[in-house]
């Protein structure tokens, strides 16, 4: 049932970055107690959910007013320290679990883990060029087909 409600809130998401259905974002950026709290709860939701924090990140910016270049440059940056946390949590939390496979470290498959940051680190200077190239349209209609695709996947 968990898996459905996120389907349908991503599923959601994408429509409303898609199109203009949303009345125009006229809040700022909080402060550094909302910004805290919003990385606590994108954090927790993105571990808990399985999903990228640029899930939720991306569209919460855009829903504070920032241009969705940026949003998703800021989203990006803010990967590494979600991703780092996430790891060293599920490192830990499943530290004395007998039934993993070897190359693990707790709940975390190092091999894994490596080819994702190498990946990482190869794809992100392109997705930020390609990023800066395109509009501000078409870079939200992107996001919100990949948006789409999760949703979709969740409820599969």
């Amino acid at each position: 049932m968990l898996q459905k409600i996120i389907g349908m809130f991503a599923i959601a998401m994408a429509i409303q970055m898609a199109f203009p259905l949303q009345p125009k974002a006229s809040r700022g950026v909080p402060g550094k107690p909302g910004l805290t709290l919003a990385g606590i709860v994108v954090g927790w939701a993105s571990a808990i959910f399985g999903i990228g924090g640029g899930s939720l990140t991306v569209p919460f910016l855009s829903w504070r007013s920032v241009p969705i270049q940026q949003a998703v440059a800021t989203s990006a940056a803010c990967g590494l320290p979600i991703a780092i946390v996430g790891a060293l949590s599920f490192a830990v939390v499943g530290w004395q679990d007998a039934h993993l496979p070897e190359w693990s470290l707790g709940y975390v498959y190092l091999p894994a883990m490596l080819g994702i940051a190498i990946t990482s680190m190869f794809f992100a200077r392109i997705g930020a060029n390609l990023a800066h190239r395109l509009s501000a349209v078409l870079l939200r209609r992107l996001f919100a087909l990949l948006l789409l695709g999760v949703g979709i996947n969740f409820l599969i």
